[in-house]
């Protein structure tokens, strides 16, 4: 009896995590399919605020167009610990710093994009490795 109901117990367990973790792995990821075919820009802004936290890096950016700022979100596709790997940091992006950015552009959302090349300051960080 005791070892049927652990045998039980095991299955439901098992049954749970043969589900659970494949739809966890897919909720967070499209693939390619938010992205356009190539980059655009480049665009150049003022940063406005640097987040260096998982899942993904970004930073918001106010460009100029038509006399006015227009704000942009720019992503990058690493984590920071891939990113710290290949010399970002926290400090790599400060307010006020000037930005020039190639990116891909998201399907649907005019100013948001994944981010393919940067400049900051007139210097460049590594996004391709």
């Amino acid at each position: 009896m005791r070892q049927t109901t652990i045998l039980r117990a095991c299955a439901v367990v098992g049954a749970f995590l043969a589900f659970a973790v494949p739809t966890g792995c897919f909720a967070h990821h499209g693939g390619d399919v938010e992205w356009g075919d190539g980059p655009l820009g480049p665009i150049t802004g003022t940063a406005k605020k640097f987040v260096f936290q998982f899942p993904h890096v970004y930073v918001e950016v106010d460009v100029t167009a038509d006399g006015g700022a227009v704000p942009w979100t720019l992503v990058t596709r690493w984590t920071p610990t891939i990113l710290r790997e290949h010399g970002w940091s926290r400090d790599s992006i400060k307010p006020g710093d000037t930005l020039t950015v190639t990116y891909l552009p998201h399907v649907e959302r005019p100013h948001i994009g994944q981010m393919v090349s940067i400049e900051i300051n007139g210097q460049s960080l590594p996004l391709a490795f």
